[in-house]
């Protein structure tokens, strides 16, 4: 079986479009969304009403929730709260947006992997809401805080986005317990280029998908993931799209430009070219 994984759309709806053609062309069999539909980027009413014709399985993002005001920001993160009150304004327009965002679950646990936007080893508590303080990024000391959980999660195979840095984790079975941080074997793709990682039947793996826009590598390109159960493997992809479209529609925007985080992205399109 041929299950697809992808997410961090943030309104890049060129790049959502060249994923969409890429998961028909490899034939998927189960296709997820790992969240964060809007954000950032002020185009998140098209993304979404785009996402939700599709139907596929969509775990929330922290954009998502933050758009739908279940929780607030951290305070320092002023760019990001521009554009997540931007682009909740642009969701009050569009009929069921919020009620649609604010449905979406935390987790989608499967025989073999489990999805979600981030970790799931930072989801509240059964009962408890969401907060900012689930969705802080997987940093080495965030690592090494929950490698003894994930060392015994019964899932072999963890999904997950929210980073913008496509790489698959992997914890090898047979270690001293409990495992290291230096334990841990981190398989990225090169710049502009996909990687595939065979599975060891005795290895647990996290895999973060990157992004479909506002990649943190430097690499404006929309990144997906294909889990094959059958050839036993996980293979990352980089996937072009119209990034001149995007830059041009960006520069011309009358806010976005004036979110240095955003400005930072139109110069990289700008720079990369398409």
């Amino acid at each position: 079986m041929k299950i697809y994984f992808f997410g961090d759309i943030h309104g890049n709806e060129y790049g959502l479009e060249a994923c969409l053609a890429h998961m028909e062309h490899v034939k998927a069999d189960e296709i997820y969304c790992l969240g964060d539909l809007v954000g950032w980027l002020p185009f998140g009413d098209r993304t979404l009403s785009r996402m939700r014709t599709l139907g596929f399985p969509t775990v929330a993002g922290n954009h998502d929730l933050m758009a739908a005001g279940v929780f607030k920001d951290y305070p320092e993160q002023v760019d990001r709260m521009q554009a997540t009150a931007y682009n909740a304004g642009l969701l009050s327009t569009v009929p069921g947006a919020v009620e649609f965002l604010r449905s979406l679950p935390l987790s989608i646990e499967k025989e073999n992997f489990f999805v979600t936007h981030h970790s799931p080893f930072h989801l509240p508590f059964q009962g408890e809401a969401p907060t900012i303080e689930c969705f802080d990024y997987l940093t080495e000391a965030a690592l090494e805080a929950c490698l003894v959980e994930w060392s015994y999660f019964p899932k072999q195979v963890i999904f997950s986005g929210h980073d913008h840095v496509p790489a698959v984790y992997e914890l090898p079975g047979g270690l001293s317990d409990p495992p290291a941080l230096e334990d841990v074997k981190v398989h990225r793709p090169l710049p502009g280029k996909g990687l595939t990682v065979r599975l060891h039947l005795s290895s647990r793996y996290w895999v973060k998908a990157g992004s479909l826009a506002m990649n943190r590598d430097g690499v404006p390109m929309a990144n997906s993931v294909l889990y094959d159960t059958d050839e036993e493997t996980i293979t990352l992809f980089r996937l072009p799209f119209s990034t001149g479209s995007l830059c041009r529609e960006l520069e011309s925007h009358f806010f976005g430009p004036n979110l240095p985080t955003i400005r930072k992205y139109i110069d990289l399109l700008a720079n990369y070219g398409s």
